[in-house]
């Protein structure tokens, strides 16, 4: 098999991208705020998107009919969640922020209890999330997450890239129950949608009035766009509608190795056998809640 066609080799690559994902928004953060990186990443990788659709399809539309589906699917599965990573970013390494995105499936497991009749948890799923809970809970665990009655600048930032993690599962859960249109087009359209928002955002609202120039040409910014945002939704589709979602659920074991990695190959991260220990445990509670009997 040619390995460029594996979707093995696809599901690896994909992990990488959104694995490196943290660090280039560490290092981006050195000279935007969380709304800027997330506005330029927006722009730029709609306009990769926009023009590498119309290449292969001579043509670009979406239809404004499911409006209400891209609203949604725009703020809550992209616009708010990146937000709040990169602003957890501030204050927490990149390897911590790629571990604690693990926690998607965590949130999957109860929301998909409470929105979809199809899948109710079971004592095994049950077992499988507390499991999990305590996995996070031993990761974020530390001497000084209350000081003055009040939480710590770092369990702030770790909750808000929980809180990304959690609206992600709550977009994938909306976007199966009210599944619309090819995927490749349902993508596209929301995050034009999310690009509308953030662009509006950077014109009229923010004070930080970046050069627009200085954004767009940033190479880390660049890179979040054209790669983590429309290489990765590209190659995404491609593994998901060729090995469906089980198979690229095994993401969530490969994203925070390579978060780790690039964490400390890249930025000098100190490494923590903490970090391995709560991975560990939450990347086992998952595997319990989603083996079949």
């Amino acid at each position: 098999m040619n390995l460029l066609k594996s979707n093995w080799f696809l599901l690896i690559l994909l992990s990488a991208i959104w694995g490196g994902a943290f660090t280039l928004n560490k290092i981006a953060l050195d000279s935007f705020t969380p709304e800027v990186i997330v506005s330029g990443r927006l722009i730029s990788g709609s306009i990769f998107l926009i023009a590498l659709i119309y290449f292969i399809y001579k043509r670009f539309s979406i239809s404004l009919t499911q409006i209400n589906y891209y609203l949604f699917m725009s703020l809550i599965g992209i616009v708010i969640p990146f937000i709040a990573i990169i602003t957890g970013q501030k204050n927490i390494d990149s390897a911590m922020a790629g571990i604690l995105m693990a926690t998607m499936p965590i949130s999957t497991i109860l929301l998909s209890h409470i929105f979809l009749e199809d899948e109710k948890m079971d004592k095994q799923k049950f077992i499988g999330f507390i499991i999990s809970f305590f996995g996070v809970f031993a990761l974020i665990y530390r001497d000084d997450l209350f000081i003055n009655n009040s939480i710590s600048e770092t369990l702030e930032s770790q909750l808000l890239v929980i809180l990304g993690a959690t609206l992600y599962a709550f977009a994938a859960i909306y976007g199966k129950k009210y599944k619309i249109t090819d995927p490749l087009s349902a993508s596209t359209g929301t995050i034009l949608f999310a690009t509308f928002f953030m662009t509006i955002y950077l014109i009229f609202i923010d004070e930080s009035k970046p050069s627009y120039y200085n954004l767009l040409f940033d190479i880390n910014i660049m890179l979040l766009g054209v790669l983590c945002t429309a290489i990765a939704t590209i190659i995404y589709f491609q593994i998901l509608q060729s090995e469906g979602a089980s198979f690229i659920s095994m993401m969530n074991f490969l994203i925070p190795l390579w978060a780790i990695l690039f964490g400390i190959v890249i930025l000098n991260d100190e490494f923590s056998w903490n970090y391995i220990f709560g991975l560990l445990i939450i990347l086992f509670g998952i595997k319990l809640a989603n083996s079949v009997r």
